[in-house]
């Protein structure tokens, strides 16, 4: 028990070594924090390097007994991150920018393909790559503010390691919490990195890999109800309130006061656009960035504690 802990814990720092160390050694791939006063440029797609603790897990939990699963598991999230990094990165190398089109493919042919060894029968298979790609799609949309991807990231990894308790994947379910907290030490406010597309995917693929290899449908059935508040920020929200830029592209998010504290922006037809932050925005009126993520994380936490419980499984 012991030595489970302290292996947890060296997966813990050897994710904020290697975050920490991209942060210094990346110059290329950067973003700008849009929502601080002083506008600070911030080391980008740091997601990709939550791969290296990933696979020293993995090796070692295959130094002590061979599993084709956990390598299966690994190469897949492992897809999802790269596709993620080269979303990162079409802007910052002169290459053509991945087309949204090929992006969506490639999502899905590594979904088909683990949701393929790992269906119950073959039945399950298309229903379960769509499982893997919508997890990580909402992983990937549930973000936008420091440490919000990250910190709802980790609570609902926890809340899959008590589902997977007793399983063959708790012990990789820990790690994958413990390499998402080495990443939030460094993405909570103020952020000294950003996670970009390669860290919401390869998280979204990680926690939806685990329960598919668990082979229980009423499991990744249940683990939806632990996603209520990213649906609620997708479909009723982005999406009904700004159908034609779902993303936010096209204007910047949320409004930077003279306060440092955010506020919803003004628009030129007088409509509100809606995300989840800027529910809360609206609810409380205008906040600094950690208070709103703070909220969320309540959300995403009581939301995930009131399925467990009212399950049995807490």
């Amino acid at each position: 028990m012991n030595s489970m802990i302290a292996f947890y814990a060296l997966v813990f720092f050897a994710s904020m070594l290697c975050v920490f160390a991209w942060s210094k050694l990346n110059r290329r791939i950067f973003g700008i924090d849009i929502n601080k006063l002083s506008q600070p440029k911030i080391s980008e797609s740091t997601g990709i390097v939550l791969l290296i603790p990933l696979w020293l897990a993995i090796a070692y939990f295959e130094t002590q007994a061979f599993n084709i699963d956990f390598i299966a598991f690994g190469l897949m999230v492992s897809a999802f991150a790269l596709i993620g990094f080269l979303d990162d990165t079409k802007h910052k190398w002169k290459t053509k920018a991945m087309p949204w089109a090929s992006r969506a493919l490639m999502i899905a042919i590594v979904s088909l393909i683990f949701a393929w060894i790992f269906a119950p029968s073959i039945w399950w298979i298309i229903p379960i790559a769509l499982f893997i790609a919508g997890l990580a799609s909402f992983q990937n949309t549930f973000a936008g503010l420091n440490g919000w991807q990250g910190g709802s990231g980790f609570i609902i990894a926890i809340a899959v390691s008590i589902l997977l308790a007793g399983s063959a994947f708790f012990q990789l379910s820990i790690v994958l919490a413990a390499i998402i907290l080495g990443f939030l030490a460094w993405n909570y406010y103020p952020a000294r990195v950003l996670e970009g597309d390669s860290g919401t995917l390869l998280i979204g693929s990680a926690i939806a890999g685990l329960l598919v290899m668990n082979a229980s449908i009423e499991l990744m059935a249940f683990s939806l109800l632990l996603y209520i508040p990213h649906v609620v920020d997708f479909f009723f929200l982005k999406l009904l309130t700004n159908k034609k830029d779902p993303s936010q592209q096209k204007q910047r998010p949320y409004k930077l006061l003279k306060s440092g504290k955010l506020a919803i922006p003004e628009y030129p037809d007088g409509r509100e656009r809606l995300d989840f932050a800027k529910l809360v925005i609206k609810v409380f009126g205008p906040l600094r960035e950690w208070q709103i993520v703070l909220v969320i994380w309540i959300v995403v936490a009581a939301n995930a504690g009131f399925w467990l419980k009212v399950s049995g499984i807490l």
